[in-house]
């Protein structure tokens, strides 16, 4: 989930996004194409899976519009034991020019528990 500013995170910012704004390096199948990526979704495969499980794979969401995203929020594969082992955060407003995002002058990178 990503959330917005003054925004509790009951209101996920994706949740009503359509499929058409989520891409990815690739997909297993169509069953788990990019816009599976949803918090809670059973539809589909329960969620977006790469062709490969190696690097660099890469999930992307376009907002449309320069956003503060105050929270982000991972979880396994519906009805499996896929789950992102960890992650890192890039922000674009060109789609060109990505930038890692930073947490005390530091790249910040995520490992999700279980």
């Amino acid at each position: 989930a990503i959330c917005k500013a003054c925004h509790d995170c009951d209101e996920h910012l994706v949740s009503q996004l359509p499929q058409l704004v989520f891409d990815s390096s690739s997909e297993l199948s169509g069953s788990h194409s990019p816009g599976f990526a949803k918090l809670n979704r059973r539809d589909g495969a329960g969620g977006w899976s790469p062709l490969e499980s190696n690097r660099p794979q890469w999930l992307q969401i376009d907002l449309g519009e320069r956003t503060e995203v105050t929270a982000v929020a991972t979880q396994g594969r519906y009805g499996s034991s896929d789950w992102v082992t960890s992650y890192a955060l890039m922000f674009s407003d060109s789609e060109s020019n990505w930038k890692q995002y930073r947490q005390q002058d530091s790249i910040w990178v995520s490992a999700p528990h279980h």
